[in-house]
């Protein structure tokens, strides 16, 4: 089993990490469904990114991908205070069933390295690599 949280703002102002602990909670809430990774996507909140999304995914259980958030918003000095008038993130527990649990094979997925599309889904997509 899987697990799908979303938050959608406007006009509404949180910081990065408001938004991110708001995320992780509703992780938090769909834990019972078993899982054995995790992650998040939230805009970039950069000028030269403007409207792309921060893709932050992890093996194992929400603990493991909050040490793994943290650990990557200070290496890459990314502010957690950056505030936010209009925001919508997306937050998945996935259940590998086609190759391993890894961070490749956790979600979200997205379109390209500039991460323009994002998806999450429950379920196995068989017609994957026709996609």
């Amino acid at each position: 089993m899987c697990g799908i949280f979303g938050y959608a703002t406007f006009g509404h102002p949180l910081t990065r990490r408001e938004i991110i602990t708001l995320l992780v909670n509703g992780l938090r809430r769909l834990e019972y469904r078993g899982y054995d990774s995790a992650g998040i996507a939230i805009d970039s909140g950069t000028e030269e990114n403007r409207g792309a999304a921060l893709i932050l995914r992890e093996k194992g259980n929400i603990d493991a991908l909050v040490k793994y958030i943290d650990e990557t918003l200070a290496s890459e000095k990314i502010p957690d205070d950056v505030v936010f008038r209009s925001h919508f993130g997306m937050a998945h527990t996935h259940w590998a069933t086609h190759g391993g649990p890894c961070r490749q094979n956790s979600h979200p997925h997205t379109s390209d390295p500039s991460n323009q599309f994002v998806v999450v889904h429950n379920g196995i997509i068989t017609n994957y690599k026709t996609l």
